[in-house]
């Protein structure tokens, strides 16, 4: 069952390794990146991240979805972790069990939307098309945080196209 897919750039950290894993009962963390897949030395780092207990994995984004979406993985407690909008975007519109984005932060050069969060034109543009297919993304650090939606903050004038 995936019981989130969170948007962080460092991806396996500190809450996501505590207060996610434990506040959902996560049993497996799914790396979901195209250029993690090709880089031992980032995943042998990520894999330091993950507590004691949980299982984890890497994948493509292709073979992400196919993960997501295979009915024999329904046994994990799966969390999803992406750190980018447009993965974030591929993997909505293909895996239909998710049913809410949630965002930890992402940190780059680039336009300040909300607190830990600056976004390009087209990550704003994918968070948006993510919103108008009915599924809710938002800022969300740890499991006890409010959910802080993002939309009417990326719908301000100089968030328009």
């Amino acid at each position: 069952m995936i019981k989130a897919l969170h948007l962080d750039d460092r991806l396996i950290h500190g809450q996501v390794a505590i207060s996610w894993t434990r506040g959902l009962d996560i049993n497996l963390l799914l790396v979901i990146n195209d250029e993690v897949m090709n880089d031992e030395i980032r995943k042998m780092s990520l894999k330091m991240g993950v507590p004691s207990g949980v299982k984890y994995g890497f994948r493509t984004v292709e073979k992400g979805i196919e993960f997501l979406n295979n009915p024999e993985n329904q046994k994990y407690n799966i969390m999803a972790l992406i750190n980018n909008p447009i993965d974030a975007y591929k993997i909505c519109m293909a895996v239909p069990e998710i049913k809410k984005l949630t965002i930890g932060g992402l940190r780059k050069n680039a336009q300040y939307i909300y607190d830990n969060l600056n976004l390009d034109p087209e990550d704003i543009q994918a968070l948006k098309k993510i919103i108008a297919h009915g599924i809710p993304v938002g800022m969300q650090p740890t499991p006890d945080n409010k959910f802080v939606d993002l939309e009417k903050y990326l719908d301000t004038p100089d968030h328009t196209s």
